[in-house]
C-alpha cells in the first residue's frame, strides 16, 4: 500500500497489516494501530502523537523523522528498525516504552537500543 501523506485521525486500523507499505510523512495522530505489522514498511517523517502502537510490529521498518512523542508504545516491537539517533533518544524518554511484543517476544526497550 502506498499510504505515503495520508491523514489518519481518531482512526481504528487494530491488527492492521501494513506490510511493506509507505506511510511517509503520514499524520497518524489519536489513533489505534494496537498489534498491527509494520514489518518492512516506510513510514518516515510521519507522526503518531496520541496514538496508541500498543503491541504493533515496526520489525526493519524505517522509521526516520518519525515522532512517536505522547504515543503509546508498550509492547511494541523494534526489532532492526531504521530509526536516526535524535529519534532513538526521543523515543527512550517515552515512559509506556516497556514490556514484551506478544507476537514476536520481543523486549521493547531493548529493540529500540535503549538498554535498561
Amino acid at each position: 500500500f502506498d499510504l505515503s501523506g495520508v491523514i489518519m485521525g481518531k482512526t481504528d486500523v487494530s491488527k492492521a497489516n501494513f506490510r511493506e507499505a509507505y506511510f511517509s510523512k503520514g499524520y497518524l495522530r489519536d489513533s489505534n494501530f494496537e498489534g498491527a505489522d509494520f514489518t518492512n514498511a516506510i513510514v518516515d517523517r510521519a507522526t503518531f502523537k496520541g496514538s496508541s502502537v500498543r503491541g504493533a510490529i515496526f520489525e526493519n521498518t524505517v522509521l526516520t523523522g518519525t515522532s512517536f512523542e505522547g504515543a503509546d508504545v508498550e509492547n511494541a516491537d523494534f526489532t532492526e528498525a531504521y530509526i536516526g539517533d535524535f529519534d532513538i533518544r526521543s523515543l527512550c524518554k517515552n515512559p509506556t516504552l516497556k514490556g514484551e511484543n506478544p507476537t514476536t517476544g520481543a523486549d521493547t526497550r531493548m529493540s529500540v537500543g535503549c538498554g535498561n
